[in-house]
């Protein structure tokens, strides 16, 4: 038996359906909004978006875990919606909520339009939401807010994603992380990117517990 589709999520992008189409099917595109540099990110995305992915463009991209992305045009800007199998649980997703984000990041290129490749920090931890916010920078323009995710644009241009598996409301510690967006940069530039943001995540986090007693 086939399970039906439930919408998970939808976004409007400031672009028309054959641009958005592309973005998502171009392994040169995807890298510019999908996932954080990582040494297996190219391989990520050729197995996704291609190997294991049923393309129908420009509407639809069936995805291998059951779920697809759905492209409709309205007026000028495009819809993109992500359905999954399943029952609607408005629970946490790791998967839906990972994919609000990134294409919160499509939008963000699509409709800022930076230029340069895209370099990126990811950075991990365990906190409540009111910690994981205190790591963005005050006066930071909001690009999108939703139950577990925090999205700021900060005054250099970088776009921020601040995801949590409870609640941001919520005072339960969860695991978080934060990602940061930057295009342009050169290798120097990209390198103190990352110091400067692992310094603040550590200055602003809780650390780690300890594991273990002192032994004898």
């Amino acid at each position: 038996m086939i399970e039906p589709e439930v919408l998970a999520l939808e976004i409007a992008v400031d672009a028309p359906v054959e641009r958005v189409w592309s973005a998502l099917s171009e392994p040169a595109e995807i890298r510019r909004w999908f996932g954080w540099e990582y040494e297996g990110l190219d391989d990520e995305i050729q197995e996704i978006f291609l190997d294991r992915a049923e393309r129908f463009p420009p509407g639809r991209l069936a995805l291998a875990d059951g779920s697809a992305l759905l492209l409709a045009a309205d007026g000028t800007r495009t819809l993109v919606q992500l359905v999954v199998p399943g029952d609607g649980d408005d629970g946490f997703n790791v998967i839906v909520e990972g994919w609000r984000a990134f294409l919160e990041q499509l939008r963000f290129l699509l409709e800022r339009r930076p230029a340069g490749p895209r370099r990126t920090v990811y950075l991990t931890g365990a906190a409540t939401g009111g910690q994981l916010l205190a790591a963005l920078p005050p006066g930071s323009s909001s690009w999108h807010d939703s139950r577990y995710l925090r999205m700021v644009v900060d005054g250099a241009g970088h776009l921020l994603a601040a995801l949590a598996e409870r609640p941001l409301a919520s005072a339960e510690v969860s695991p978080v992380s934060l990602t940061v967006t930057s295009y342009g940069l050169d290798d120097a530039a990209a390198a103190q990117l990352r110091d400067e943001w692992g310094a603040h995540w550590q200055a602003v986090l809780p650390p780690a517990p300890s594991v273990g007693g002192s032994g004898e």
